[in-house]
C-alpha cells in the first residue's frame, strides 16, 4: 500500500498524463517534465491550450498558452501570480504524492471554467485567498529561503500577485 507522504516519481506522473490525455504532448528529460495539452471546461467553453511545468522537489506551474487570457477593463486577472502562472490551491493543498492528472489539470480546467464566468460578471467564484497571503516582505518579493531547490512551494505562494498598471486602466 502507498504510503500518503510518498512522492509521485516523473515518470508515474507522466504515464498517468499520457493515460488521461493521449493527445497531449509530453516531454520529460532530467527531473524536468513538461506537459501541454488542450482542456475545455464545458461544453459551450472554447479550448485552451494549457502548459504544465514540473520539476522533482517542485510544484506544478500551471500557464495558458492560448488563447491570450483577456482582462476586465482597468482589473488584472484575478489568482494568476505575476509570471503567468495559475493560483490553483492554498499552500498545503497538493503534495507531490498526488498525480498531476488527478490534481492540477482538472483544478486548471476549473480554474478555465471561473474564468469563463468572472470575464462577464467580474466575479470570481472559484473561492481561494486572493490575493494570496505574503509571508515575506510588503513587497511580494521571494523569501531568503526561496534559493533552495526544496522551497519552491513557498516561493510559488509568495509570489507576488498581478496588479493593473497604468496601461491596464
Amino acid at each position: 500500500m502507498r504510503r500518503r507522504a510518498d512522492a509521485r516519481s516523473l515518470a508515474q506522473q507522466a504515464f498517468a498524463l499520457r493515460e488521461r490525455s493521449p493527445g497531449s504532448r509530453l516531454q520529460l528529460r532530467a527531473g524536468k517534465l513538461l506537459w501541454t495539452g488542450d482542456l475545455r471546461p464545458n461544453s459551450l467553453s472554447r479550448d485552451y491550450t494549457v502548459q504544465i511545468r514540473y520539476r522533482t522537489g517542485g510544484y506544478p506551474q500551471v500557464r495558458v498558452q492560448r488563447p491570450q487570457l483577456d482582462r476586465r477593463p482597468g482589473e488584472s486577472l484575478p489568482h494568476v501570480y505575476r509570471d503567468g502562472t495559475l493560483c490553483l490551491y492554498r499552500e498545503g493543498e497538493w503534495s507531490s504524492a498526488m498525480l498531476i492528472a488527478d490534481s492540477i489539470v482538472p483544478w486548471a480546467s476549473e480554474w478555465l471554467l471561473f474564468y469563463e464566468i468572472w470575464l462577464p460578471t467580474g466575479e470570481w467564484h472559484g473561492g481561494g485567498d486572493w490575493p494570496p497571503p505574503r509571508t515575506s516582505d510588503s513587497q511580494g518579493e521571494r523569501p531568503p529561503s526561496a534559493e533552495r531547490e526544496g522551497a519552491a512551494q513557498d516561493e510559488h505562494h509568495n509570489m507576488a500577485y498581478q496588479t493593473p498598471t497604468p496601461a491596464d486602466a
